[in-house]
């Protein structure tokens, strides 16, 4: 009867690990809140044939759901590919891509049901007025699957220590593919990376995209149509 016993114990145990490896596919232990995996990494989607790593920078205990950040550059495009003064995010060619291309390729059909359609407004608290107008940094102003960080976004979720300076908490690094396959300035192994929207320009006028520098430092970036900088992806997912 010992014996019995003790093997169905095991197989018990087994049973329970086993599910957990299955369920567990996103690192969360059974019985988590969303908001204590903040800072933790896992793996969702692939790119390039390699597993996507990504980053919890936030997380939403009510609705379980948490926004994930790309760890790393997994590619390196133009924010919009001709060259533009006035170019929103809304209109450019790296939120198409990001919502079509990238969406349906590095996804399988049951991970792209965990994504949600978001939105979101920022943070005004790290933003600035441009006189007579209204803030000076843009927000998203879209509802998208897959998008970038905002400017003020980057201050609230990374690090608002240093300002506009640079910030080795902002650094980015690319990936293999991205190292080898694109044009991505690289310096000290770091590269820099796009943000969605950006500024108004000098009174206000036009819309320029922010960037973050190989020194990490956030930037406005007036060559839209460059390829040297990373795309680093951000999205929240329902566990």
């Amino acid at each position: 009867m010992r014996k019995k016993s003790r093997l169905l114990s095991m197989i018990t145990i087994l049973a329970v690990m086993g599910c957990l490896a299955v369920c567990g596919c996103s690192g969360q232990s059974a019985g988590r809140r969303p908001s204590e995996m903040v800072g933790e990494h896992m793996k969702f989607g692939t790119y390039q044939g390699e597993e996507i790593e990504w980053r919890v920078i936030d997380a939403d205990d009510d609705s379980g759901k948490v926004l994930l950040l790309s760890e790393y550059g997994l590619d390196a495009k133009p924010y919009h590919e001709e060259f533009s003064f006035d170019i929103k995010w809304a209109d450019c060619t790296l939120r198409q891509w990001l919502n079509e291309d990238f969406y349906e390729n590095a996804f399988t059909k049951e991970e792209r049901e965990q994504i949600l359609l978001s939105e979101s407004k920022g943070f005004p608290k790290y933003n600035m007025r441009v006189p007579g107008k209204d803030y000076g940094r843009l927000e998203r102003e879209t509802k998208d699957y897959v998008f970038l960080l905002s400017y003020t976004e980057v201050y609230h979720y990374i690090n608002d220590t240093h300002g506009d300076e640079s910030d080795p908490n902002r650094l980015c690094y690319p990936t293999e593919y991205t190292r080898e396959n694109t044009n991505v300035k690289i310096y000290n192994d770091a590269c820099g990376w796009w943000l969605c929207a950006g500024g108004r320009g000098y009174e206000g006028e036009g819309h320029t995209p922010c960037a973050v520098s190989v020194h990490g430092a956030v930037i406005m970036q007036e060559k839209v149509d460059s390829d040297q900088y990373a795309v680093r992806p951000a999205m929240w997912i329902e566990l």
